[in-house]
C-alpha cells in the first residue's frame, strides 16, 4: 500500500513501473495518469481542469494505490465474476456490501452480476 504523503516523484516513479496496469483502467482515469506521466505537474494540470493542486495529487494518489494492489488484477479476472456472482445469488448480499468489501465500483459489479446472470443463462 502506498503511503498517502507519497511525493510528486514517487508517484511517477509507481507509475512507471505498473506501466501495464495503467492500461487496464478506464478512459477516463487512463488518460489523466497519462498526462500527469507527460506534465509531471499537479499545477498545470490542475490549473486546465479548473481544480485545486491538491485535489489532482489526491485523484492520482488515489489511482496508484488502486493499482497497486493485487486486487486490482485478480478483480479483473473470471474468478471475480464468478465470486461476485456467488455474492450477490449465493450469499444474499447487496451490490453495495460487495463493491465495499472487493474495492470495486457500484457499477463494476452490477455489470459483472448482469453478465454472469448472462452467461449462466446461455451455457
Amino acid at each position: 500500500m502506498l503511503d498517502v504523503n507519497i511525493t510528486k516523484d514517487e508517484l511517477l516513479d509507481t507509475f512507471g513501473r505498473l506501466a501495464g496496469r495503467i492500461e487496464l483502467l478506464v478512459g477516463e482515469q487512463k488518460a489523466f495518469v497519462r498526462l500527469f506521466q507527460s506534465i509531471g505537474d499537479f499545477k498545470c494540470i490542475a490549473k486546465a481542469a479548473n481544480v485545486h493542486e491538491a485535489t489532482v495529487a489526491r485523484r492520482l494518489r488515489k489511482i496508484a494505490q488502486r493499482i497497486s494492489d493485487d486486487k486490482f488484477i485478480s478483480a479483473l479476472t473470471d474468478d471475480a465474476k464468478i465470486e461476485v456472482v456467488k455474492k450477490k445469488y449465493v450469499n444474499g448480499k447487496s451490490a453495495r456490501q460487495i463493491a465495499i468489501e472487493t474495492g470495486m465500483s457500484k457499477y463494476k459489479v452490477w455489470k459483472m452480476i448482469k453478465k454472469g446472470i448472462g452467461n449462466r443463462i446461455e451455457n
